[in-house]
């Protein structure tokens, strides 16, 4: 009756390993689950900021596509034409002629247009005020005229 009883025993005992293993299992299942679930809603919540930011660059970029033409058009007239002259009459060349030219033909164009922001960045001015360059504005001109250009133009340098 002991043997007897010891077999049963032994036989439940493997069962409710089994069960418990079974339980073990899918708890760790939830844990893993539940902490997938907080990691997304982390992001979720991190990319709701981001929602702004993108929805202000879809707008940002929309504006930007109208003026496109005449800010091209200024940086190039810029980079061919205004190298050999001193900053004086860049500025002239520029404002007086070339935007009042694009306003008088309504071209669109930002309201204060600059050829160096189209054509550089912070980060290259940066790096060429780095390398030795001068931080006047009119070596970043040349600077922007020199990268910009295929052929080697025609500038002055102070």
């Amino acid at each position: 009756m002991v043997a007897d009883l010891n077999s049963k025993l032994q036989i439940l005992l493997d069962q409710f390993n089994i069960v418990m293993k079974e339980k073990n299992d899918a708890m760790a299942a939830a844990e893993k689950c539940e902490r997938k679930m907080n990691l997304a809603q982390r992001l979720v919540g991190a990319l709701g900021s981001e929602l702004e930011r993108w929805q202000q660059s879809i707008v940002d970029l929309t504006e930007y596509l109208k003026v496109i033409i005449g800010d091209v058009l200024i940086a190039c007239s810029f980079v061919s034409f205004v190298g050999p002259f001193n900053k004086k009459f860049r500025d002239t060349i520029v404002y007086d002629n070339f935007v009042t030219y694009c306003r008088e033909k309504k071209i669109p164009m930002s309201k204060n247009p600059n050829p160096i922001a189209l054509l550089t960045d912070e980060a290259t001015i940066a790096g060429w005020n780095t390398n030795g360059l001068p931080p006047d504005i009119v070596s970043t001109e040349n600077g922007a005229i020199l990268t910009s250009s295929e052929r080697y133009p025609l500038i002055i340098d102070p």
